[in-house]
Parts: C-alpha cells; sequence; structure tokens
C-alpha cells in the first residue's frame, strides 16, 4: 500500500484522498470538483484507466502509480500543453532520481525506456462556457514488474524492469510533486530540459492525425510544448492538438 503518510510529511501543500481500487482517478475527480486545488487522487489499481485518444491505461493493483491532480489554472488554450509536458518531465526527473534510469518523452506525454512505455499522463480540461473551469492531470506509472495482457506485452514495461531499485511508491511521488512545484515555478528551465530528453529528434516518424497519417522529422518544441516538425515538403509546422500520436518511421 503507498504510504499516505509519509506523502503528507514530505508534501504538505498538497490534499490526499487514498482509496483501493476505482474505475478511474480522473472520472473520479471529474465529479468531485469541490475538492480543494491540488487535491491528490490515488487507487491502488484503476479497473478503467484512462489514456490519450480514448485508449485504456492497465492498472493492475499494487504494481504502479495510478493518481490524479486537481488543478484551477488561468483560462490560458496553451495551458493544457504547459502542464502535460511540465508534468511529463516532472515523473522523469522522479524517476531518473529514484531509480537511476532515463527514460525519454515521446511527445507530448509518454516515458519511453528501450522503446517500451513505463508511464503516460492524460491532461483533461473542464470547462464552464468558454472558461477553463479546472484541469485535471492523470499520472500513471508502471512501478513494480507485473504480467502484462498480450495486447500490450510487447509496447509496455516496467521501472523494475531496468532497474535493481527497491523504493516505496511513495517516494517516487513524492519526489514527483517535488519536480513539479519546481518545474512549475521555472518554466524556461522546464523547457530546456524536456528538449534534453525528447523522443526522436532528427528522426523521421509517423504522424497519426484525424484519420490521417503522414511523415515528417521531429526537429523539437515551441516554447508552448508544440512539436515542431518538418513536413515531408520541408517545411515546419507545429503540431498542436492533443489528439495526435507519433510512432517511429521504420524503413520497409
Amino acid at each position: 500500500m503507498i504510504d499516505v503518510r509519509v506523502l503528507k510529511k514530505l508534501c504538505p501543500t498538497y490534499s490526499f484522498l487514498h482509496l483501493d481500487t476505482i474505475d478511474s482517478t480522473n472520472e473520479y475527480l471529474k465529479s468531485r470538483l469541490d475538492l480543494f486545488e491540488k487535491t491528490i487522487v490515488i487507487a491502488e489499481g484503476q479497473t478503467q484507466g484512462k489514456g490519450r485518444n480514448g485508449r485504456s491505461f492497465y492498472s493492475p493493483k499494487g504494481c504502479g502509480i495510478y493518481m490524479s491532480l486537481l488543478i484551477k489554472p488561468q483560462n490560458d488554450p496553451n495551458t493544457i500543453f504547459d502542464l502535460t509536458g511540465i508534468t511529463a518531465l516532472s515523473a522523469l526527473k522522479a524517476i531518473q532520481t529514484v531509480y537511476g534510469i532515463t527514460p525519454s518523452i515521446k511527445w507530448l506525454n509518454d516515458l519511453m525506456v528501450q522503446d517500451q512505455k513505463i508511464a503516460g499522463i492524460l491532461c483533461e480540461s473542464l470547462f464552464f462556457g468558454s472558461q477553463i473551469k479546472a484541469m485535471i492531470i492523470g499520472i500513471g506509472i508502471n512501478v513494480h514488474t507485473f504480467e502484462r495482457p498480450a495486447e500490450i506485452a510487447s509496447v509496455a514495461a516496467s521501472i523494475e524492469d531496468f532497474s535493481p531499485i527497491k523504493k516505496p511508491r511513495s517516494i517516487l511521488i513524492a519526489k514527483f510533486l517535488n519536480f513539479f512545484d519546481e518545474f512549475l515555478a521555472a518554466p524556461d528551465k522546464a523547457l530546456g530540459d524536456y528538449r534534453k530528453q525528447l523522443a526522436y529528434v532528427n528522426q523521421k516518424v509517423y504522424i497519426h492525425q484525424a484519420g490521417q497519417i503522414s511523415t515528417g522529422i521531429i526537429r523539437g518544441i515551441d516554447d508552448h510544448f508544440h512539436l515542431l516538425i518538418e513536413n515531408e515538403h520541408g517545411q515546419q509546422e507545429s503540431l498542436v492538438s492533443a489528439e495526435i500520436s507519433i510512432r517511429p518511421w521504420i524503413q520497409s
């Protein structure tokens, strides 16, 4: 079990709700927008963990970190990209600090080790009219080795598949929140560090968008974590849709 007492001691500016197994921590927070900002819901397991583009996030009980953070930001259209980028980087830095391995970031929100996903971020905005009422940041990190279903066996992995270090999950959560606060206060540093860890830079990739597949070369990110791509015509584009998926290009 995750020790919430440790979290309350190490991260006193946050509030924590620790649950056993629920459908989804993001969905739970959507129904509890009355909670204070910086409330975090942590589940030991999820039956309907959410990923981007309608995908699921496999969340076996006691094997990972499945949590969602409630934020009530200013009404800035760039906020979802800024917070998603900062969250992904914070998770990377926490894993690096606690476990001694350095994932790469597959834009915008997946952490990868040897082309296998060990963590994902899902940021959801909730609106009142045209105004952002709240944002829910979902974080899923595969920590302990677990038996993976056939459909994800080749693409998913856990931190402990690559690191011999064993630590309580509460320590990783605390480190993540420490880095999250640090990067929120220093967004320029976050951008610089994110750029260093971005996967496939100067490499050709497949771009899946609105049912269409194209190719391009990743050139980096702009100052709001939008992906910069050199398209098939040699022109640079900024990709801003959260519905875009990137896949490494495989030469046939």
